[in-house]
């Protein structure tokens, strides 16, 4: 049996919390998350027409996607927003009755592959990377049945938590980050865009909540 019940969902909400606030254990789900931010706003350039010169992702949790062309609001609007989507997918993909955790996985390896490959130039952001490909690789292979669904269910719901608390550090006075550059683009506030970003995670956390408990009842 794969995750389901509303009540796993609300263990890995609650573990999310619990697990960000572990020095050093957290390391890996935090790099991740960050990764899928990054990697959203370069999809987003890509797909509005512009490129992506390179990704950096730092220790501390913290990242950089260097972009070329493309929409700007849309760039800077899809770091959170994307990583939320991700979050959401992976956790759906985990819990799905057709057993996609496996493949979902593979692919998350492979795109963080071909993303490294074309896009990773300093050598942190290499190592967290192969940390993170290495660790996924290792529950790929060697981490079998309900256990392996549940990894990967908790992996989305911590990605999906994490950036739903991420945009709250903005809220701190300085011109800077995502929603900076989006009060600046738009004239909106950046308290704003903090506020859609927050309502659009707890808004998925619904959905997931409401399509758990039909699940359930099935």
């Amino acid at each position: 049996m794969q995750p389901k019940s509303r009540s796993e969902l609300i263990v890995f909400v609650i573990g999310a919390f619990i697990l960000s606030a572990i020095p050093f254990i957290h390391w890996p789900f935090s790099w991740l998350e960050t990764y899928f931010h990054e990697i959203s706003h370069g999809f987003a350039a890509i797909i509005s027409g512009g490129s992506v010169d390179r990704i950096v992702l730092n220790f501390n949790g913290s990242g950089l996607c260097y972009t070329t062309g493309g929409w700007k609001p849309l760039v800077s609007f899809s770091g959170y927003a994307g990583a939320i989507i991700w979050g959401a997918v992976i956790y759906l993909g985990a819990r799905s009755p057709g057993g996609n955790s496996r493949w979902m996985a593979f692919a998350i390896l492979l795109l963080m592959v071909i993303s490294g490959l074309l896009w990773t130039r300093d050598i942190i952001t290499i190592l967290i990377m192969l940390v993170i490909s290495g660790l996924l690789y290792a529950s790929f292979t060697y981490v079998k049945g309900q256990l392996f669904h549940r990894l990967m269910a908790f992996s989305g719901i911590y990605v999906l938590v994490s950036a739903a608390r991420s945009p709250l550090t903005l809220i701190d006075g300085r011109d800077r980050g995502d929603g900076a550059a989006l009060s600046n683009l738009t004239w909106i506030p950046e308290l704003v865009w903090v506020a859609v970003w927050c309502l659009m995670a707890v808004a998925t956390l619904v959905v997931l909540w409401k399509m758990s408990g039909q699940q359930t009842a099935q």
